[in-house]
């Protein structure tokens, strides 16, 4: 690829307001020449249409092994560029995001089954009852990320894998130092987080108990390092983006009283509202880098194989060409039309976020809780925003409740 690219994803700019910064790239070119967070150049991708387009087409792939251009080095090499000890490398090339195809495959359906729509409901009285102690522990004010969106995130999806509570905290500890990206941290937690899970797998192994990890380890398929990236994965994906999911949209909705109101009136709209508000205010801006297998056409443009792919989650789900009311919350609407119209919000195609129908039921429990306990609840003071390229997350959310 030649020629400067239009638009830097690092520049403050972007980094300051990524909702906006998006737009104005969606509104310029659905496809364009980027300098991407790696630092490398690259497609961005901020259309609805060709962001889906790209996420379902296999021959856009996680993995650059094997390709030409940009893609020449394999998978490991690229890990070993950014710093990775090689004894690191078997948990990351083994992780479901650096997977495609078959393997990929085999490894998503031997946790499937645990997030499935039928097993998640059964779920749903254990997050009401999290939820109320949750709530019953607030004071007049509250940091609602802090002491609500992690905690609650935290606890569900750490009972559903197996971890014991003693070892919670060292969990959200060590998610917050990769979400940081500090790479002298980076690394030393990863050991901690890979000999953790390691310790835990054993235990599991010896002493079975009704969790998705004792179900895991006893699949004669799966080997213990498949074991372990299975369990980094879901712990980390299943309460640091759900954290903030709820933080987004907790705000969003305090901001807008019309919404508040409808919801207050018309309880039975809320598993829209979360659908609505996971597409204007989702955590997840853009999805993980991906690479051109062979020649392809997006949008009218050319992308050649080996070039870097990055799809911008957020620009598609306000793209105008696609939603009627693509920047403002619309919850009656989205009950209505919402689940014909493409919303990427938990990503597309063979990555679409495994744990979809648990964040669903975590969101409506949790945001219809707050609000009916605490209609009044308004945010105490400007939230600080994280200036990161790939997500909308925020230091802290103070609030008033009473």
């Amino acid at each position: 690829m030649s020629s400067e690219p239009v638009v830097d994803v690092r520049d403050p700019a972007v980094l300051d307001d990524p909702m906006g910064g998006y737009d104005r790239v969606l509104a310029a070119a659905p496809v364009c020449r980027a300098r991407l967070p790696g630092g490398e150049e690259g497609w961005l991708v901020t259309g609805s249409a060709e962001v889906r387009a790209v996420l379902s087409d296999p021959a856009v792939r996680n993995d650059p092994t094997g390709l030409p251009g940009q893609g020449a080095r394999t998978q490991e090499e690229t890990f070993l560029a950014l710093g990775t000890p090689p004894e690191h490398l078997p948990y990351l090339r083994a992780s479901l995001l650096s997977l495609d195809g078959a393997e990929h495959t085999r490894l998503r359906r031997s946790i499937s089954h645990a997030f499935g729509a039928a097993r998640v409901a059964t779920l749903r009285p254990r997050v009401q009852q999290i939820v109320d102690e949750l709530l019953d522990g607030l004071g007049a004010t509250a940091n609602l990320l802090d002491e609500y969106a992690y905690p609650l995130a935290m606890a569900v999806v750490c009972e559903l894998v197996g971890v014991p509570e003693a070892d919670w905290a060292d969990w959200w500890r060590w998610g917050k130092v990769l979400v940081d990206g500090d790479p002298a941290r980076i690394t030393p937690t990863l050991g901690e987080m890979f000999a953790y899970c390691h310790a835990l797998v054993d235990r599991r192994r010896a002493e079975p108990r009704d969790d998705l990890l004792s179900e895991v380890v006893a699949q004669d398929d799966l080997t213990d390092v498949d074991a372990v990236a299975l369990v980094v994965f879901l712990v980390l994906a299943g309460h640091e983006t759900m954290a903030h999911m709820l933080s987004n949209a907790a705000l969003a909705l305090m901001r807008d009283p019309a919404q508040r109101e409808l919801l207050r009136a018309e309880p039975e709209l809320w598993p829209a509202a979360v659908r609505e508000l996971v597409r204007t205010d989702g955590p997840v801006q853009l999805a993980r880098l991906r690479y051109a297998a062979t020649d392809l056409e997006v949008g009218g443009v050319r992308i050649r194989a080996g070039d870097a792919v990055q799809a911008v989650l957020g620009a598609a789900n306000r793209d105008p060409a696609q939603f009627a009311h693509p920047h403002a919350a619309d919850v009656r609407w989205q009950a209505e039309h919402g689940g014909r119209e493409g919303s990427v919000g938990f990503g597309w195609g063979p990555h679409f976020c495994l744990g979809v129908a648990l964040a669903k039921v975590e969101a409506e429990v949790a945001l219809r809780s707050l609000f009916e306990r605490f209609p009044a609840v308004q945010p105490v003071g400007e939230p600080a925003w994280v200036p990161l390229p790939r997500a909308r997350h925020r230091v802290a959310l103070e609030v008033r409740l009473r």
